[in-house]
């Protein structure tokens, strides 16, 4: 995964010397507009970037009307894979004075037991999941370098930006880049959560955060899960679509106006069959 991240950061610091990102789109400046919100719901980061839903009335359904989401095995698989790659990511820090093949071996022996209590619904799955992101870890681990691979779950206060105070990274890197796991098919409007965290982020460190990454985890139904990672650079442009579509929100919410169901439902929706039974 870090041979992945590097090969790709080298291509968009060009970016980055050509496109700088405004000042006024920093994080820290959160007193002001256009970062400061019009008004405060502590909206998560899937309330502001994920179009799942491409009418919002998942946010509608959850902030307004106060509907609680069912829970579907989309998410349930989601919930199950995150959970290995935040233990996988806490147990090689906390193993770091170790060498890397004892490492390999201390963690694979709990490789069952750890899957079975994490992930019991997608037993198979998820062990191929923890055998073939350990090796990946351990590979970076194990780097000339001293690459330590990822902090994980990382709790960073959202509110000043209008955001949850209890937002969590799924990963940032030593290379300062917030890391997004997604398990399923890529969608554009994935990255505009890296967007979100870096911002938040640069409301609470008051550092640059100008990378992130998504990491996607396919194949479920295949032998062997695949990776993939794809970095971007958080450009003024992509800071400022994450702000308008935050301020759409607060709109919708502060109207409280159904925005009306979709006719694109996602299946992985938790509002999906609350939708069905009120359009019938």
């Amino acid at each position: 995964m870090r041979s992945q991240i590097l090969r790709q950061l080298r291509r968009l610091h060009s970016y980055r010397a050509s496109d700088p990102i405004e000042e006024e789109l920093r994080g820290w400046n959160y007193t002001t507009p256009p970062i400061k919100p019009r008004r405060y719901f502590s909206l998560s980061m899937g309330d502001v970037a994920y179009r799942y839903c491409d009418t919002k009335r998942d946010v509608y359904l959850r902030k307004v009307l106060k509907v609680s989401p069912e829970t579907n095995s989309y998410l349930a698989l989601g919930s199950s894979v995150h959970a290995i790659l935040s233990y996988l990511s806490q147990e090689i820090v906390k193993l770091s004075s170790y060498k890397a093949w004892e490492i390999l071996e201390i963690l694979l022996r709990k490789a069952e037991r750890v899957t079975k209590d994490l992930c019991p619904n997608f037993y198979k799955y998820c062990l191929n999941v923890y055998k073939a992101f350990l090796v990946d870890f351990i590979s970076d681990f194990s780097d000339s370098t001293g690459f330590l691979p990822i902090i994980s779950e990382f709790k960073v206060d959202g509110s000043p930006l209008g955001l949850s105070s209890k937002l969590s990274i799924d990963a940032i890197t030593q290379m300062s880049l917030v890391l997004e796991a997604k398990v399923g098919n890529s969608q554009d409007f994935h990255k505009l959560a890296l967007a979100g965290y870096a911002l938040a982020l640069e409301s609470a460190v008051e550092l640059p955060i100008d990378f992130g990454a998504l990491l996607y985890i396919n194949g479920v139904n295949k032998e062997s899960p695949e990776f993939k990672v794809e970095v971007y650079y958080i450009s003024s442009d992509l800071r400022k679509m994450f702000l308008d579509y935050r301020d759409e929100v607060i709109d919708l919410i502060a109207e409280g106006k159904d925005p009306g169901v979709s006719l694109n439902c996602s299946q992985s929706c938790p509002f999906l069959s609350y939708c069905k039974k009120v359009s019938k």
